[in-house]
């Protein structure tokens, strides 16, 4: 899941088929909530997001761990200042055998990028030469299943194309069986649903 997410009591699933897409929503006692959408075809994740309810009761904004985020219209009435287009977006876009990571509106040159592996906090650490950008990316997956980063430079990667810069790091087995069976396990769990028409427990 996340670092930031602990949710509490017991959970329930929803799912829906839309437009290719097969949509999970699952929300806990405490209020929190979690969507994950899978392209039907090939049963890969594409979409997961979270979001918490406060002490107060209010809920948080919707947070895009894994995917493309919904474009947010810029509204005059309660936006003061509207986002600018060029400043860099992260994006996190696994593949089925790596994380991967997107940067875009990051135009600099490909020699102008430092990654290293901060062994002792878990993270990838980005950074540029001019010191315009600098970023820590932390990998949950990889500690849900034991598994921690590696130094072994051939299992990071990373290549810069039109203001973009995609940074990649070679999933462990562990995560990658891990992530098959959840994926077989919700769409197993969606068939259910659809023949008894209702609601499942969440996992994860």
């Amino acid at each position: 899941m996340s670092a930031s997410f602990e949710p509490k009591g017991k959970p329930t699933t929803t799912c829906v088929t839309i437009g290719g897409r097969r949509k999970h929503h699952t929300s806990w006692e405490d209020g929190s909530e979690m969507v994950e959408e899978y392209d039907v075809s090939s049963n890969r994740l594409v979409l997961r997001k979270m979001r918490n309810k406060s002490a107060l009761g209010k809920l948080s904004e919707w947070r895009v761990v894994l995917g493309e985020p919904e474009k947010k219209a810029f509204n005059p009435r309660s936006d003061l200042i509207a986002s600018s287009t060029k400043n860099p977006v992260f994006i996190q876009q696994d593949t089925p055998t790596h994380f991967m990571w997107r940067i875009r509106n990051i135009p600099y040159e490909r020699s102008v990028y430092r990654l290293t592996i901060d062994s002792d906090r878990q993270q990838i650490v980005l950074r540029t030469t001019n010191k315009k950008y600098f970023k820590r990316i932390s990998v949950p997956q990889l500690q849900s299943v034991g598994d921690k980063l590696s130094s072994d430079p051939s299992l990071l990667t990373y290549t810069h194309d039109n203001d973009t810069l995609i940074i990649q790091y070679k999933k462990s087995p562990k995560v990658i069986q891990a992530e098959a069976d959840y994926a077989k396990k919700r769409a197993r769990d969606a068939e259910k649903e659809k023949r008894d028409g209702k609601s499942l427990g969440a996992f994860m």
